[in-house]
């Protein structure tokens, strides 16, 4: 069963999370709901990375979100892990994502390689 409003649940999660003191904000998606969480998100700092579950090394992205969200504690960072069945999914969902500026992650890169996503 689909809720009628995903983005309303995806925020219900996050304020959960919240309540109950989490610093790491974290929700899955559907590749579908990308946009509609942009929009809905607009003011958080936002990590989105597409997954396919079981197969995608999740390792990296994690040490990439705690850089980013270490980077600026004072700043709400969500990880959007967009969940995604097939490669041919995994492309499309890659096609949607926002692409970062390399200027935007100097703030939090060290001197490891992380690799692209």
């Amino acid at each position: 069963m689909k809720p009628e409003n995903p983005i309303d649940t995806i925020l219900d999660a996050l304020a959960s999370q919240q309540r109950q003191g989490e610093t790491s904000l974290i929700v899955r998606l559907e590749p579908d709901l990308i946009q509609d969480a942009m929009n809905a998100l607009r003011c958080y700092r936002k990590l989105f990375a597409p997954v396919i579950p079981g197969l995608t090394d999740t390792v990296p992205i994690y040490a990439a979100y705690e850089r980013m969200r270490q980077a600026e504690e004072t700043k709400h960072t969500i990880l959007l892990l967009v969940e995604c069945q097939t490669m041919g999914e995994f492309r499309e969902a890659l096609g949607r994502l926002p692409i970062r500026k390399s200027s935007e992650w100097r703030s939090f890169s060290t001197t490891e390689s992380v690799g692209p996503y």
